[in-house]
């Protein structure tokens, strides 16, 4: 009389199926999942600015359209502004880590000391593709202020106390000139401000009599006298404005408004879609147009690996948390 199968006996093959059928059923997702890479990218690519129309957004677009001929697909820029860069930093965290969705946005944008309640860690929520440039904000005055240089602006300055009112539209102003005022000796009194434009406007009718800013905005007034630009704040001196020194030149060796700005993708994105859209920004960093573009805003291409956006950012957040602790600047 034949044996009555055990159930371990009778379930063994049906295990060793199970087994195969889920080998291969993960061969084939980490194949289909190589393919994709290997194929990145067959569709267009995102870049979001979390800036409105007609600022930053101009530089991401003549990247975008560079960027879109090297990757052999379209480039599309997307702007989306809000909550000082936080709403469009946000939505590029919670894509897909495919590599089809890209953030343009400078290192020290989220930076915890400079927002108040900030919950959103740009370094874990993001990763760094590239670090495109690096700059630094520029040391303004009215171009009737009788002063050429920072030597002569300081002893005016502490010849007047009281008198300087000093421009701010951000955080990082604020705490920057804060910082000078400590550092050099002299005071002034913060004016808010909505943007440079009406910084500019202050500036050229003596409203106020000093102002920090990414110089771009200024050239054409800086060019044409009726603002002074007397030192830059950057660790050399602007291509837009190469006669103009550094902090550093002018005795204040200590002291950085330094900035960088890259191309960030959502956390997870796998390191070879990574890899090549870092080595696609490296090459339009070498287009002759891109670097002239670059220099006309004042600021150096950097290029390089995939690590250096990340660690750029993670020095200007380390540099403004030690700045704010020094003169007990509280996020506003």
């Amino acid at each position: 009389m034949p044996s009555t199968p055990t159930p371990s006996s009778s379930a063994s093959p049906r295990r060793r199926w199970l087994a195969r059928a889920g080998a291969a059923a993960l061969a084939l997702v980490t194949a289909s999942g190589a393919w994709a890479q290997a194929d990145f990218p067959n569709r267009p690519v995102k870049l979001v600015v979390p800036f409105a129309a007609g600022g930053s957004d101009t530089m991401a677009r003549a990247f975008a359209e560079k960027l879109g001929a090297v990757l052999k697909q379209p480039v599309v820029v997307e702007n989306k502004p809000g909550g000082a860069a936080l709403i469009g930093s946000q939505h590029v965290a919670q894509q897909p880590p495919d590599g089809y969705t890209m953030l343009w946005l400078g290192g020290g944008s989220l930076t915890p000391v400079l927002i108040k309640d900030l919950k959103f860690d740009i370094l874990t929520s993001l990763k760094s593709v590239v670090s495109i440039a690096r700059g630094g904000m520029t040391l303004m005055v009215p171009g009737s202020m009788p002063v050429n240089n920072f030597k002569e602006f300081l002893a005016y300055a502490k010849a007047n106390p009281g008198k300087l009112n000093y421009s701010h539209t951000a955080g990082s102003i604020l705490l920057a000139t804060e910082m000078l005022k400590s550092r050099a000796g002299f005071e002034a009194v913060a004016i808010p401000y909505k943007g440079s434009t009406q910084v500019a406007t202050a500036l050229m009718t003596n409203e106020i009599q000093m102002g920090i800013d990414v110089p771009v905005f200024y050239l054409g007034m800086i060019k044409d006298g009726r603002i002074k630009a007397i030192a830059h704040g950057a660790q050399e001196r602007s291509p837009s404005l190469p006669d103009v020194p550094t902090l550093a030149e002018v005795g204040v060796r200590d002291l950085q408004f330094a900035f960088s700005y890259g191309i960030w993708v959502p956390a997870g994105t796998p390191d070879p879609v990574v890899q090549k859209l870092n080595a696609a920004f490296n090459e339009v960093l070498k287009d002759p147009s891109i670097r002239d573009r670059l220099a006309q805003a004042g600021v150096v291409p950097v290029g390089g690996g995939t690590e250096v956006h990340a660690q750029n950012t993670k020095a200007e957040q380390d540099m403004w948390a030690a700045a704010a602790k020094q003169i007990g600047y509280q996020p506003q």
